[in-house]
């Protein structure tokens, strides 16, 4: 059963988390990741993603491009989408705004037969590869998507859901069968703490505790997260539980944001795996945010509300 790439640093991948998030920022963003599953297989497995979002007045919202090529296999498998959105702001009051989003997407799938060895080219007795019976081409699909995602948010805490692949699409390469991509759902929620002290009243840090939750197919996951901020440094640790396996991976995160980008770099290690080869079965990640000027000119009954910094 197929399933979607995951990256590990969810709020660095806003868009792909959740389509509602688009234009929240109250300005342009442009965002890029690089995900790298089994670092000692090589590239076997690897995830790019790029997106930009930004605010649109006139649309009483936002709009969000997002591209993601996911590479399995060294280049056997290949998937690329283009997802677009658009989000509908409501500001409730001046401190609570409900975003809505919907999400089209186009998605191609691509699978390069190469140097394959299939069963029946195997002579029984011998174990000899003597050539196959049958001819296969390199073969790619094609098909469109859709999603949906819900935000709601203030400066200091925000909640979303997110339901990917409302259609099922069908994934399969051949006509005569089906092969629909399950739906994901995704439920999610975070908050910053901050911390002062006592002789200065000044803020010395902020706790950013983050929980988001996935179900895709029989596939389910729990994901826990605590980040600390200082002065624009920051520094976290989340956890991974899966439906059969209890606590999956643990990953540490660090970076630096100030007001125009953020850089960050993560490690998940994979409790799965003996502590031996745990940090060749485990992932990379890099994400990378730049944040653009943007003047509104809109006067309003209530001024629209950042998203917190994620």
């Amino acid at each position: 059963m197929s399933q979607d790439p995951l990256f590990s640093q969810y709020y660095s991948n806003s868009l792909y988390l959740n389509p509602a998030f688009a234009g929240t920022a109250q300005m342009a963003r442009f965002t890029a990741s690089y995900h790298n599953q089994f670092p000692t297989l090589g590239s076997t497995f690897v995830s790019y993603n790029a997106g930009y979002d930004m605010p649109v007045e006139i649309l009483q919202g936002g709009i969000g491009l997002n591209v993601m090529n996911d590479v399995q296999g060294n280049g056997t498998m290949n998937r690329l989408s283009f997802d677009g959105m658009y989000t509908y702001s409501l500001v409730v009051n001046p401190k609570f705004t409900i975003s809505g989003g919907l999400q089209a997407s186009y998605v191609m799938r691509f699978l390069k037969t190469g140097d394959f060895v299939l069963p029946d080219g195997i002579d029984a007795s011998t174990g000899i590869y003597t050539g196959p019976n049958e001819v296969i081409s390199d073969q790619s699909a094609s098909y469109p998507d859709f999603a949906v995602g819900f935000l709601g948010y203030t400066r200091s805490w925000y909640a979303g859901l997110a339901v990917h692949h409302l259609a099922k699409p069908n994934t399969s390469f051949s006509h005569s069968y089906r092969e629909p991509l399950p739906r994901k759902y995704t439920v999610h929620a975070g908050i910053y703490i901050p911390i002062f002290e006592k002789r200065f009243g000044r803020e010395a840090v902020r706790l950013n505790p983050n929980a988001v939750y996935i179900q895709q197919g029989s596939q389910r996951q729990v994901n826990l997260g605590l980040e600390a901020i200082r002065n624009g440094l920051f520094a976290g640790v989340w956890s991974r539980y899966n439906r059969n396996f209890g606590m999956a991976s643990v990953t540490a995160v660090a970076g630096y944001q100030n007001e125009k980008f953020r850089f960050a770099y993560s490690y998940d290690f994979n409790l799965l795996k003996s502590w031996v080869n745990n940090l060749g079965m485990g992932a990379h990640e890099l994400t990378f945010l730049y944040i653009f000027e943007y003047k509104s000119h809109r006067k309003s009954k209530y001024r629209a509300i950042k998203c917190p910094k994620i």
